[in-house]
């Protein structure tokens, strides 16, 4: 999507759009976070490229949104694919072990969240590996919810949870 993204963390962070001289980076990230299925680079190019895509990266803010300059490294990343009036699927989200648990990728679910609002797009789904407990709980914070199980998804055999973010919150709660 075209939306432009410039949303500061306070833990020192900036969730801006992706740009071509981050792939480098961004496909360096994807090997360390996801070893044993990454994205390659050309995968993560095509995304860029792809209108339906929202490609968001977190780096460490080095800089003000006005100056130009050096960038920051990132920590993590988000390509979602919005499919207005009725979807949003989460393709990638990932964020360096050493820069885990600082509020990343819950910043980056915010900025979705808030770009399919802008949409007028209530449902957000995504795959998790069943082992990752810690972005399982991420995501229940966020109130998604296990809609079901596709066996065998993963190369290694591991399964899949499919996770669903099913309408706005019926209780009016605001997300972790």
């Amino acid at each position: 999507m075209t939306d432009n993204v410039c949303v500061y963390l306070p833990s020192g962070f900036v969730i801006e759009n992706a740009a071509e001289d981050d792939l480098d980076e961004i496909a360096s990230l994807e090997t360390v976070c996801f070893p044993k299925e990454p994205w390659t680079r050309s995968m993560l190019a095509e995304e860029m490229h792809n209108s339906s895509a929202l490609f968001v990266v977190a780096r460490k803010a080095v800089r003000s949104a006005d100056e130009k300059g050096p960038k920051g490294q990132i920590a993590g990343y988000l390509v979602a694919w919005l499919i207005p009036p009725y979807e949003c699927q989460i393709g990638s989200i990932a964020v360096l072990p050493q820069f885990r648990r600082k509020g990343i990728a819950a910043g980056l679910l915010r900025v979705l969240c808030g770009s399919c609002s802008l949409h007028e797009i209530q449902d957000i789904e995504l795959e998790v590996r069943v082992s990752n407990t810690a972005a399982i709980e991420l995501y229940k914070r966020f109130f998604f919810e296990i809609t079901g199980v596709r066996k065998n998804y993963y190369q290694d055999g591991e399964d899949a949870y499919n996770m669903a973010r099913l309408g706005e919150d019926p209780e009016g709660r605001t997300m972790a």
